[in-house]
């Protein structure tokens, strides 16, 4: 049988950045041609990035990523390269109306504006020019993917292209998921070999789900599969790359690491087949073998609690890289939250890039300040205090004389929460660093958090964390730090003391919130897995505990519209996956 070889270009684009992506495409492909890849695959949508929501109802940005493409046909004596760009209907693609049988007419700047139907491509560039082109078929319309709104599904029997005697059959995400969908209909049309484009987002366990997924489409089809998938973080999104090409028993046989950008350069091998559109090859076997590239590499899968640690470091370094911030400020508090935020922030953009405040009150404890500067002192950063008591004490005198009673209970908590706030955001308006929140999920959940206090912000690195995660990542972060033969970067008083704002005298979380370790597996089953509080009872949950965790979730729903964007690390988050009104009637005691 054939050996074909191929690079799978695992890369970070940017959404909208077409220059730019571009230059890492052009790079990418001239690498691929150095080490012998007779082809070289890209990631979905990577020359426009994903997703790129609205800029797809821009008549101007269609036509732009077009000429972006044209200007990547014109590179020479380079392998033949998929790449994964929007093509409209007059370019050679035939696409199905809309879901509901209707033409779509959209409002583009208040005037009604036809644009051209778009589909989702996977488009041959080589020496003979632009094409051929396949176009996703099924496309996703349910967590964080909204693909129905913009474009027009393909049709026919798949698109083949032949390189050295390997049918290659052209696949885009969705497209394999499904059995007996696409990917078989490919191989019965004489595919002999699978690749599949992709831009799928990380999540816990995510993973293990794609390659079990590819293991059963490769044991279907009886055919080989490389997928490529999409590496870098893009707002509340963070791609984990972890390419993977498996064999014809479904076995992994090159696997690309995770949260880097690589080109994996696999050789796979493939039975013969004479169908598809024939693409020329640049170097002749034996040239390709005198090159001998390092092909086939299988990186090892790292741990659940090393994945989603790296996640957050790339979602907060391209967060802050892609919109322009040079660097961040963030509170510290000498408690968990903020020790682990500032930890990834110095992980994501170095330590002279992050200052961090401590803002005392009066009701601030002396350890907490001691353990913000201990914090800082092990993480290299820059650290300052600003007192906040006379702020409060003046804000306060001026509140009571205007209401006429003294204020205490909530009032004068947040206010200490928000005079917090208020100075953050007056020195990133003075220096422009972007504010980094520190709540975490089990607070977003419950509303135990301060409007325009401790959710001010530009990014809540940890918006998606449940509290006892937090607290592992805190662990996994000093392992990795003693393993390396460096000191434990959060200090393990803070690990050891009982989590607190420190709003009042003595005050604990637990005395707001039941204790983490049974507020979090029941936020799990409400929040990510849709139970309803009945079916949680049901379960043999305590009533009392679910009724009081329910009503605060369902109650705060208004507290996280208005929160910052956060890194997505479970399969549902706050924000593109739950999306649930505000005004809602709908309540445990009244079903």
């Amino acid at each position: 049988m054939p050996v074909i070889r191929i690079a799978l270009a695992q890369m970070n684009s940017v959404v909208g950045g077409l220059g730019e992506n571009v230059e890492t495409l052009q790079r990418l492909r001239t690498q691929a041609g150095a080490v012998g890849a007779s082809l070289v695959v890209t990631p979905e949508l990577a020359l426009t990035g994903y997703p790129p929501e609205d800029l797809l109802l821009k008549e101007g940005f269609c036509e732009e990523a077009r000429s972006a493409l044209e200007e990547l046909a014109e590179a020479k004596n380079l392998p033949a390269m998929l790449v994964g760009t929007i093509m409209a209907e007059g370019d050679g693609v035939v696409l199905a109306p809309s879901l509901d049988g209707r033409d779509v007419t959209r409002l583009v700047n208040q005037g009604h504006v036809t644009l051209p139907h778009i589909a989702n491509a996977l488009v041959a560039v080589s020496a003979t020019g632009v094409g051929p082109i396949a176009t996703k078929r099924l496309l996703p319309n349910y967590d964080v993917f909204d693909e129905q709104r913009y474009f027009h599904p393909g049709l026919g029997e798949g698109t083949i292209v032949n390189i050295e005697g390997v049918a290659v059959g052209l696949l885009i995400c969705e497209d394999v998921w499904t059995a007996q969908g696409p990917a078989a209909e490919l191989v019965a049309n004489g595919a002999s070999l699978l690749v599949v484009a992709n831009a799928s987002p990380f999540a816990r366990g995510r993973r293990d789900d794609r390659e079990s997924m590819l293991r059963e489409r490769a044991l279907e089809t009886g055919c080989p599969i490389a997928y490529v998938n999409l590496v870098g973080g893009q707002d509340e999104l963070v791609f984990d790359g972890q390419s993977v090409v498996v064999d014809a028993q479904g076995h992994v046989v090159a696997r690309a690491a995770a949260f880097g950008e690589e080109l994996l350069v696999v050789e796979v091998e493939a039975r013969h087949s004479s169908a598809g559109t024939v693409l020329e090859t640049v170097y002749a076997r034996d040239e390709r073998a005198a090159l001998s590239p390092h092909v086939n590499h299988v990186a090892e899968p790292t741990s659940d609690v090393a994945e989603i640690y790296d996640a957050l470091v790339m979602g907060t370094r391209d967060y802050l890289r892609k919109n322009g911030f040079r660097s961040a400020i963030l509170g510290l508090s000498g408690g968990i939250d903020s020790s682990l935020v500032a930890a990834i922030a110095a992980d994501a953009v170095g330590s002279r890039a992050v200052h961090g405040f401590a803002m005392p009150s009066r009701y601030s404890s002396e350890h907490s300040v001691s353990d913000a500067y201990e914090l800082a002192r092990r993480l290299d950063i820059d650290i300052d205090t600003i007192e906040i008591e006379p702020a409060h004490a003046t804000v306060m005198a001026m509140l009571q004389a205007a209401l006429g009673e003294d204020l205490k209970g909530l009032t004068e908590e947040n206010l200490q929460s928000r005079i917090r706030g208020v100075l953050l955001m007056a020195v990133s308006n003075q220096t422009g660093a972007i504010v980094l929140t520190t709540g975490n999920k089990s607070e977003m959940a419950t509303g135990y958090s301060t409007l325009y206090g401790d959710s001010a912000g530009g990014f809540a690195v940890i918006k998606d964390v449940p509290k006892t995660l937090v607290y592992e990542l805190c662990r996994y972060r000093n392992a990795v730090a003693l393993a390396q033969g460096d000191p434990e970067p959060i200090p393990v008083e803070v690990l050891l003391k009982a989590p607190s704002a420190e709003l009042r005298p003595d005050q604990r979380d637990d005395q707001s919130l039941p204790p983490y370790e049974q507020l979090d597996p029941l936020l799990e089953l409400y929040v990510e897995e849709d139970f309803t509080a009945q079916e949680m009872i049901d379960a043999g949950h305590d009533v009392q505990l679910v009724l009081r965790i329910t009503r605060l979730v369902d109650a705060s729903e208004y507290k996280r519209r208005q929160m910052p964007p956060g890194v997505r690390i479970t399969k549902k988050a706050f924000g593109r996956d739950r999306r649930m009104p505000i005004t809602n009637a709908f309540r445990p005691e009244n079903p």
